[in-house]
């Protein structure tokens, strides 16, 4: 145990997280991105602050995060708002890693 211990303290870890780290967001060009319907508190409906993470292709838009939450929120998509900024954004605005995005949809 204490070599595992040694091993562990000169590395910061186990690098496990880092492995995945690289497989996910470098190898797989992936970006998680954090759909809120308050763009203002960053939260859900029910007041969870950033109750979900999406995991995205590099180069996907606020369109393809909306067909992530659901088609039919896709299909009704109207405009993103960057809950950052209080923006809008349009339907062809390349989504960043950890970006925190508010949906417009007609659906409901």
């Amino acid at each position: 145990m204490q070599t595992i211990a040694s091993v562990m303290k000169a590395n910061g870890g186990t690098g496990v997280q880092q492995a995945v780290d690289r497989a996910v967001y470098t190898l797989l060009d992936m970006i998680v991105v954090y759909p809120v319907e308050d763009e203002h508190k960053f939260s859900d409906s029910q007041g969870r602050i950033l109750p979900d993470a999406f995991l995205m292709k590099r180069g996907s838009t606020p369109r393809d995060l909306a067909f992530q939450v659901h088609t039919d929120i896709g299909k009704g998509f109207l405009y993103a708002v960057d809950a950052r900024t209080n923006m809008r954004v349009k339907d062809t605005h390349e989504l960043k890693n950890g970006d925190i995005i508010r949906i417009v949809s007609t659906a409901k």
